[in-house]
Order: C-alpha cells, then structure tokens, then sequence
C-alpha cells in the first residue's frame, strides 16, 4: 500500500468513527456550518449557470462535487431554486453516501461511492465539478498536497464540460494548525494556467482560504471568447450604459462580429 492509499484509509477511518460519534453533524466531517454555505456561493459563484440564475434565467447544467460528505452542497442548489440540474456526489465514506442519499436523493440528486483522486472516473461526464475542503486534509508526508491536487484537479477538469472549482488553505496565514495541508495559491494558479488561461483566483472572502476556478476556454459558444462572458454577467451594467460595446471587426474563426469595451 502506497503512502497516499494509507493516508486514505486512516482518514476514512476518522470519518467513520466521527460518524458513530456524531451522526448527520458538521463535527462528522469537520465543516461548520456557517461557513459550510459561503463556501458553496464562492464555488458556484463564477459558473455560468449561477449568473444566468442572477438574470432570471436557468441553464440546464450538471455538477459533480467531489469529495461530497453529506451532499450538503445540494440542498444550497436547491435553495437557490434551481429546478433543472442533475447532482453527483463523490465519496468513500459509506455513512456519509447513505445519509445523503436518506436526506437529498432524488430524481436530481444521486451519489456514487468513488475515490475521484486515486480512482479513474474517466467513465464520468459532468458540466461541472466542485470540491470543498478536501484537499485541507495532508494526504502525504509532506507539507502540502501539491501532487495530490494536480493530479486530482486535472481529472475532473478532463471530464468536465464547463469548469472546476476548489479550495484551499493558503500557506500565507499567521498560523497554521498541525495536520492541516496549506498551499501556495502562486503554485495553484501557475498550475490552472497550464489546463486553460481561463482562470479565477479568488482571496476575498476567507483571509486565510482561497477558491480558485479553471474554465474550459472553449465554454462559451457565442465567438470562442472569455469576453463574453464578462458581457453576460455585467449584462445590467451594459444595459445601462454604463459600460459600451462597439462591433469593430470580424472574428474570422467564429464568422461573427466580436466587441471591445469602450468606456
């Protein structure tokens, strides 16, 4: 058994004795609840079927959350009154699959028991994919969980229509618990840049917590443009006039007129 393997049987063995402590509980999987919420927007948050949600419109989507626990992340879909979307959670905790499957399964909510880092989910196809706190967990004997997240990431990215989203401790804190994984968001985003140039860092909420999104730069079908995305969620902002768009020349690849911001 290789050193990562171990590391995963020790963790899961945690959460299942956390589990018989606790039940259905943030101290079973070692989330508080009040940050467990702001943790789903800021995943969601840069995903086009979240701004088109914000325009009153709604995008049929599916989004795989990697590393699930209870699937909380579901119950935030639908208190957001999505009614179009399939959920797929991942993970290898079975008390943790059979809560949420008693709790949330439905027609749009199904869980699978896979292990999306050591596992091949090749056979997976998603618009989306998400994965909070996973990777705060040291899953080698080093520091930080560079390898683990690369390799990992990069999987879901493969499989993905749309983007991935994730978090991460930062390394740039004042203090650091014993067991906790931090990260370099430098060496995070060095790494996104090498999937797509689409790329999301985001330090704004959390002081000590990043979240950092990675589109596929071929997502939006209009022109082949991250520009129009920009134009679609500050939408309010072009009807107003506040920001202007002039069509000045032809894009050759798309046969359509693509835009410049003239302020």
């Amino acid at each position: 058994m290789n050193e990562i393997d171990r590391k995963f049987r020790e963790q899961t063995e945690f959460y299942k004795s956390n589990f018989e402590k606790y039940g259905y509980s943030e101290l079973s999987i070692l989330m508080p609840s009040d940050r467990r919420t702001i943790r789903y927007y800021e995943l969601i948050k840069n995903f086009e079927f979240y701004q088109q949600l914000l325009r009153g419109k709604q995008e049929k989507f599916t989004i795989c959350d990697a590393g699930c626990g209870f699937g909380d992340a579901s119950a935030y879909l639908a208190a957001l009154n999505l009614n179009n979307y399939q959920y797929l959670g991942l993970d290898v905790v079975d008390e943790f699959l059979n809560t949420g499957q008693e709790k949330y399964g439905s027609d749009k909510v199904r869980f699978m028991k896979r292990n999306f880092i050591t596992d091949d989910i090749s056979d997976l196809e998603f618009d989306y994919a998400i994965s909070s706190q996973t990777f705060t967990v040291c899953y080698t004997e080093e520091d930080n969980n560079y390898d683990v997240i690369f390799r990992s990431i990069e999987k879901l990215f493969r499989q993905c229509k749309k983007g991935v989203s994730f978090n991460f401790f930062t390394d740039r804190g004042e203090f650091q618990r014993e067991g906790t994984a931090y990260h370099d968001p430098v060496e995070l985003i060095r790494f996104a840049y090498t999937l797509s140039t689409n790329v999301i860092l985001d330090n704004g909420c959390f002081p000590y917590e990043c979240t950092l999104t990675i589109m596929k730069d071929n997502s939006l079908k209009e022109n082949g443009m991250v520009f129009d995305r920009f134009v679609r969620i500050h939408q309010n902002e072009f009807d107003k006039g506040l920001f202007v768009v002039k069509e000045n020349q032809k894009n050759s690849a798309a046969g359509k007129e693509s835009v410049v911001v003239k302020l």
